[in-house]
């Protein structure tokens, strides 16, 4: 259990090179979409004398789709890696919240947790736009109240796991600790919905030029790549670590038989 996290960052980065798959097969012709339809309102938008140099970018943009494929599943593939590291703290905030669970049920919960409170969370708040939607001067503070956001969020999670790991450990039973878990949830929520009001959204609106239909396909998407990769880590590391237990165990068994049958012959 100590030696997680070596395993968990291996399990990221197959998880999100897998996950970059779905991702090319899924999601990116909805971002070819988009990039086509950037491309037809600037050109519509363009002075006559300017058309054809618009059209040309656009053009050379989708000629670079295909470094950009490699893009995605190298990118997928580090943040596979920084999720890993991540679903490692919460696992352990599981364990020890839940002690007499078994390594399945910590890594499920751990990995549910984790998909909540850094993606699905953190979408609510900050919904998943495709290619030619957001000002670049707004990029950098958009960026920071995301990060921000993630980390309370994750943190008060922890929190609350930390809440339910002292209810057992102090040895609270019956009503006692009926009401110690209600605790636990009510204050998660109103932290939750207080970091959700204070902290500042996306201020870009979506074009008119973008269809409803492309924006929803294009965050569907991308969610369920944040779950795949989420639970792809989890269940590989619980899967790995259970296979490597019975291994260690199998091979214990075969020493100690080796070992009482020249006894028992004697």
């Amino acid at each position: 259990m100590r030696n997680m996290l070596p395993l968990a960052l291996i399990m990221g980065l197959i998880a999100g090179v897998l996950v970059g798959g779905f991702m090319n097969v899924f999601n990116v012709p909805v971002m070819e979409w988009a990039i086509e339809l950037e491309g037809a309102a600037a050109a519509a938008e363009a002075p006559a004398g300017e058309e054809e140099k618009e059209v040309t970018g656009f053009y050379a943009t989708l000629g670079s789709l295909g470094a950009q494929r490699i893009g995605l599943v190298l990118g997928l593939a580090v943040l596979g890696i920084v999720y890993g590291a991540i679903f490692t703290g919460m696992f352990h905030v599981v364990r020890r919240a839940f002690p007499g669970w078994n390594i399945w049920a910590w890594a499920l919960i751990g990995g549910a947790l984790c998909f909540w409170s850094v993606s699905l969370f953190t979408q609510l708040k900050y919904p998943l736009n495709p290619p030619g939607i957001g000002e670049d001067a707004s990029l950098l503070a958009r960026q920071g109240f995301q990060f921000l956001f993630i980390l309370l969020s994750a943190l008060s999670v922890v929190a609350a796991g930390l809440v339910i790991r002292y209810i057992h450990e102090t040895g609270w039973e019956g009503s006692q600790r009926v009401l110690g878990y209600t605790g636990a949830a009510v204050a998660y929520v109103v932290v939750a919905v207080i970091v959700f009001a204070v902290i500042p959204g996306n201020p870009d609106p979506i074009p008119e030029w973008v269809p409803e239909g492309l924006v929803i396909m294009f965050r569907t998407f991308s969610i369920l790549g944040h779950l795949l990769l989420w639970m792809t880590i989890a269940l590989g590391v619980s899967g790995y670590t259970r296979y490597h237990q019975r291994g260690i165990r199998a091979t214990a068994g075969q020493t100690a038989e080796q070992e009482t049958t020249p006894a028992s012959r004697q």
